[in-house]
């Protein structure tokens, strides 16, 4: 690399992380996630806002490709991350309803989705509809898992019914869509010449489950509490090995690294996914400005508005009322499953690591993907004015208590508790 490609990488490098540290802090202050505000900062370094000249100038094309590197990696360690939060025993043990409302979460705004990309997006189908509208369809119906851990955790509600479920539900989803975006991407690469390599994944899946699970187990019993420094590195480097091994299948590296988190040993996992959380702040920002380089709303024209109207309709009626109708069929309160809706709608950062990939294998172009860009935005930050207008408050004491003197915020936290009492 030349000396002023250098210069130029690690003054945007410092930018990135300033940039979405300064707009993190602003969005939770507002009562946002962080992830908003670095979703915004990312947007913010497009042409949308500087212009395809300032941005140019700012992040120029040839170094571009090294800070797709950083982003690469600073996901994959996000992904391991998500596999950490994952806990298959939950999941395993919850009832049929709450499995009926993590379904139905799912598949209604998929089926939105595929449908609105059939009618209303046909212009951006880039000549596979079935692969173009299965594409749609997953990323409409994602949840953000991390994301809603974090909002559960500053409110204080992770360790209730609310946040248990949603918790689950969210888990489901995941595990459904990353399910979906392997078809997606087994389909969209037919020029690979390696579609025997993709029957390796099924093997690898063993492997790790019932080989290095017990090995990482073994070795986590070796003491390895006291130095849990190491086994940072042994995740992170894990993550990374088996990142590369599903990007060499035909796969994307984030199955990898989501996949070695689901089989870290549970006990060392609160002290690694601290380690990785670093890591993480450090190389991530570099992957919300690669995204938001993507997207430019300046060139949007009327069709584009009428498409982001039905973009919106599907990816809100489909996760609000399909999260929404189950709960209460399964007896669920009016309150808590109007919160646990809003709780489901949250998308993030996992919408766009999916919207990413599909921008990058071709499934969608530039302009739907700005559309779906906003739309994971919007519907993110929708999550914290929703749950205050259905009565769920802000934060909790650490007696369960909620905090704030409003009689509104008192009489909605003592409906849900009534609700819940009820079902």
């Amino acid at each position: 690399m030349p000396s002023d490609q250098m210069i130029f990488l690690l003054l945007d490098l410092v930018l990135i992380v300033a940039a979405a540290r300064v707009l993190g802090w602003l969005a939770e202050r507002l009562g946002q996630p962080p992830v908003i505000g670095e979703i915004v900062a990312g947007v913010l370094a497009g042409p949308t806002l500087l212009g395809a000249h300032l941005s140019e100038t700012v992040f120029p094309h040839d170094i571009r490709s090294y800070l797709t590197a950083f982003a690469n990696v600073g996901v994959m360690i996000f992904m391991f991350s998500a596999g950490l939060e994952m806990d298959l025993r939950s999941v395993a043990g919850r009832r049929r309803s709450v499995t009926a409302v993590a379904l139905s979460a799912y598949l209604t705004p998929f089926a939105l989705g595929s449908a609105v990309a059939v009618w209303a997006l046909a212009r951006h189908d880039g000549g596979n509809r079935l692969n173009f509208a299965l594409f749609i369809g997953c990323a409409l119906a994602v949840t953000a898992f991390p994301v809603l851990a974090r909002i559960l955790h500053d409110r204080k509600l992770l360790g209730t019914r609310l946040g248990q479920t949603a918790m689950t539900c969210a888990a489901l989803d995941d595990v459904l869509a990353w399910c979906v975006l392997a078809v997606v991407i087994g389909i969209a690469r037919p020029g690979l010449g390696h579609h025997w390599r993709l029957l390796l994944f099924v093997p690898l899946v063993v492997v790790l489950w019932w080989a290095v699970r017990p090995a990482l187990d073994r070795i986590a019993g070796a003491g390895s509490e006291k130095n849990p420094s190491n086994m940072v590195f042994v995740g992170v480097s894990g993550a990374l090995l088996l990142g590369a091994t599903t990007e060499w299948i035909g796969l994307h590296l984030i199955f990898g690294a989501f996949l070695f988190g689901v089989v870290f040993p549970r006990r060392l996992r609160t002290a690694v996914d601290s380690g990785a959380q670093l890591l993480s702040s450090i190389f991530l920002p570099a992957f919300f400005v690669v995204a938001g380089l993507q997207v430019d709303l300046g060139g949007l024209d009327r069709t584009s508005i009428a498409e982001f109207a039905a973009i919106m309709f599907a990816a809100l009626a489909g996760k609000l009322g399909g999260t929404y109708s189950a709960a209460r069929f399964g007896r669920t309160g009016r309150t808590e499953s109007a919160a646990l809706a809003a709780l489901m709608n949250t998308r993030g950062l996992t919408e766009l690591v999916i919207l990413n990939v599909g921008l990058t294998i071709g499934v969608i172009d530039q302009r739907l993907y700005s559309l779906l860009v906003m739309m994971a935005l919007i519907t993110t930050a929708m999550t914290a004015p929703l749950l205050k207008l259905f009565g769920v408050p802000h934060t909790l004491r650490d007696d369960g208590a909620p905090q704030g003197t409003g009689k509104t915020e008192r009489r909605a936290d003592s409906a849900v508790q009534t609700e819940a009492a009820a079902s």
